[in-house]
């Protein structure tokens, strides 16, 4: 509220009333001099008055509001009493001050309704689901320019804009029309619309696939394009919303959707479901086949991947076993590698022979086998000259 404007108007309200009633004779020609005095006199409580009002839901009924207002009228009265500028008075002071006290309540109530009616409160949650989404999912600055260009369109200004809540605040002024509220709702939602249209945001897609009854033949699916897609603008497109299709396989449609409202997100399985019965309509009148007389191919398996090798984990990667794991008993020792074999020009050196070794005992035991199993042979003794002559004569005939 303007505290001086206020306090102006409230004395102009006080000395018309008790004039009009017959409770006060002003001095011709003094009224703008007493209204001045009165003014004077009740500049200091106006303010305070104002504040409570502003903030007290029920302000008739709050004791300090009301101390304070009575505080405003017994100092009104004072005035009138003492002031040169009236001639004459018809009322004691206690209905003086009960007059007052009823003027200066309702002048600060209609104050407030239509400082209330000035201000207005623009939820963005209650502007549609566009308008609701790009508030919502926009970056903050393109918000604030959106809303600024719907107040300078209607003459309004912006007092404040709560990115928690989404609430924007406008001050009206002195000059309002009945439509104003709704004309500010609507220009607010065209300007937060338009951050969709120019790609500032992006509305939420919702996708879904629904298997098909008949298979799409690969000859033909170029030539029935056009009819699915006048079938896609028939069912998907009615309510306005965008909508794009694919056939991902011969046996299955997908559908990315993107609603314009609350409702077309909640009723998107039936127009996918409808479009889908649309689509197998037209394979059927192209004689295309039922999917369960042509068997779907298998998928292909995926490639084997090689297993990499588990290794033991130790404690900070410092070779330490920690107290879960157990330390083998004993480590396997490390194979020799096989000698080079010698080459093919050079011969290899034989290994030197080794005599078994002979202890006494096997010399004994040799000697008495030998002794009981083979005598020795004697020996002939001869002599030099009996060969000599047995070399020389000839053996006897007969």
């Amino acid at each position: 509220m303007n505290a001086p404007n206020l306090s102006r108007r409230l004395a102009t309200r006080i000395i018309d009333g008790l004039q009009g009633r017959g409770r006060i004779v002003v001095v011709r020609g003094s009224t703008s001099a007493l209204v001045r005095a009165v003014d004077d006199a009740i500049s200091a409580f106006v303010s305070p008055i104002a504040d409570r009002f502003e903030h007290e839901q029920s302000s008739a009924d709050d004791p300090q509001t009301r101390d304070a207002l009575t505080l405003l009228a017994s100092s009104v009265a004072r005035t009138l009493f003492s002031s040169e500028h009236l001639e004459d008075v018809f009322a004691d002071r206690a209905i003086v001050e009960r007059e007052v006290f009823d003027a200066a309540m309702n002048a600060f109530a209609e104050e407030q309704e239509a400082e209330r009616a000035r201000v207005m409160h623009v939820e963005f949650d209650l502007l549609g689901y566009v308008a609701a989404t790009a508030g919502k999912l926009a970056p903050e600055e393109h918000v604030t320019s959106a809303i600024e260009h719907a107040a300078m369109s209607l003459g309004v200004k912006v007092s404040n804009y709560d990115p928690a809540s989404r609430v924007a605040t406008f001050e009206t002024g002195d000059e309002t029309f009945p439509d104003l509220r709704l004309e500010l709702e609507e220009a607010v939602a065209d300007e937060l619309s338009s951050l969709v249209a120019r790609g500032v945001v992006k509305l939420p897609v919702l996708e879904r696939t629904r298997p098909l009854v008949r298979l799409v033949d690969p000859s033909s699916r170029t030539r029935l394009m056009r009819v699915m897609d006048r079938a896609a603008t028939r069912t998907l497109r009615r309510t306005g919303c965008s909508a794009q299709w694919e056939l991902p396989d011969d046996r299955s449609v997908r559908v990315v959707f993107t609603p314009l409202s609350e409702q077309d997100a909640r009723d998107v399985d039936t127009h996918v479901t409808e479009f889908a019965s649309e689509v197998d309509g037209i394979l059927a009148d192209a004689g295309a086949p039922l999917v369960t007389e042509v068997p779907a191919l298998a998928p292909a398996p995926p490639p084997v991947v090689p297993a990499a090798a588990a290794v033991a984990p130790h404690h900070d990667g410092n070779g330490t076993a920690e107290a879960e794991e157990v330390a083998p008993e004993s480590e396997p020792e490390p194979v020799a590698k096989p000698k080079r074999a010698p080459r093919a020009g050079v011969r290899a050196k034989a290994p030197p022979r080794v005599a078994p070794k002979r202890t006494p005992a096997k010399r004994t035991a040799k000697r008495t086998e030998a002794a009981v199993e083979k005598p020795a042979p004697r020996k002939k003794a001869t002599t030099k000259r009996g060969a000599a002559t047995k070399k020389t004569r000839p053996a006897k005939k007969g």
